[in-house]
């Protein structure tokens, strides 16, 4: 006896059912989901990409927009300065409204310290440094300080209106020199 095998012609193809054939049919589907979902989102995101402009345009942009917000903030800094000289001009005035018997009341102290450091501010701030260099004359009285300190004052206050957010202006450095050095003066007719 010889025994027959039951050989079928291709054993890996054979007819799936029952429980076999239900998983492969969910499985299928999950396949074909996933590729609809994948096209849609590739088709979504290609349809993004396209409205946005290019990257180049994009940095060109948001260059301006910088640039834009630097010069704002340069001319607000500038209109703080145009506001810290009329300060001097202001407070100037008032000393000289102040002053009596050749002196200067205790509480105009506090008006010198504002306008020495507005002055020493402006200076800074248009490229100047600390000079020290005394004034030449000498003011001969009370009443003469608080002239020329007026009279500076109005001069600082001219040249800073005729000039822009970006300029380093020496005559402003050489008048508000002069302020600095006037206050120190004036601090010797302080009660």
């Amino acid at each position: 006896g010889q025994q027959r095998a039951s050989h079928t012609p291709h054993p890996e193809l054979r007819v799936l059912t029952g429980r076999a054939a239900e998983r492969m049919g969910v499985m299928t589907l999950r396949i074909l989901f996933s590729i609809v979902f994948l096209l849609f989102v590739a088709s979504a995101a290609g349809a993004q990409g396209a409205s946005n402009p290019p990257a180049e345009e994009q940095n060109e942009t948001m260059l301006d927009t910088l640039k834009r917000m630097q010069i704002k903030r340069e001319e607000e800094e500038h209109k703080k300065i145009l506001d810290k000289g009329a300060q001097i001009g202001r407070d100037a005035e008032s000393l000289a409204k102040e002053a009596v018997n050749g002196h200067l009341p205790r509480a105009g102290e506090k008006k010198l310290r504002e306008i020495e450091k507005a002055a020493r501010q402006i200076r800074s701030d248009f490229g100047g440094g600390g000079d020290d260099t005394p004034l030449d004359p000498m003011p001969a009285s009370l009443d003469d300080a608080l002239k020329r300190l007026d009279d500076a004052s109005e001069r600082v206050n001219k040249h800073l209106c005729k000039t822009s957010r970006r300029v380093i202006s020496v005559s402003v450095v050489e008048v508000t020199n002069e302020v600095t050095q006037l206050v120190k003066v004036l601090r010797g007719y302080l009660l």
